[in-house]
């Protein structure tokens, strides 16, 4: 891919990153029950977990942290590549480095998937 589209990219997904960064916030805090306060919801404890995971376990929410764990982790993988870029201005180093961070991006949004699905509770 060109370092245009790359970079167009890196944009694009700073800007995702803030939309869904707001409307996971919003979800998280502004998403309760008629007959509680956000306090009851996301702050008490209940034995075994934060009554916070009743609100985890709302689709809206599980979409926007999973859109936002691709967004995050294409912009730092993208912008740690940029800034090795800039540092080390060899060909045959940034090949290893563009498929080392390929290699962490991807496994970073698989474990980050899982632990969404199993907040989720799709197991």
């Amino acid at each position: 891919m060109s370092e245009r589209r790359l970079m167009l990219l890196h944009y694009v997904t700073g800007l995702g990153i803030l939309v869904t960064g707001a409307v996971h916030l919003w979800v998280v805090f502004f998403t309760v029950p008629l007959d509680q306060t956000i306090w009851e919801t996301t702050m008490l404890f209940d034995g075994h977990q934060f009554a916070i995971m009743s609100v985890y376990r709302n689709a809206l929410l599980a979409s926007t942290l999973w859109l936002l764990l691709v967004f995050t982790t294409f912009h730092a993988m993208n912008g740690i590549r940029v800034i090795l870029m800039e540092l080390i201005p060899n060909e045959r180093v940034m090949r290893v480095a563009k498929w080392a961070l390929i290699a962490l991006g991807v496994f970073l949004v698989v474990y980050g998937t899982r632990t969404i699905l199993i907040a989720y509770n799709i197991r």
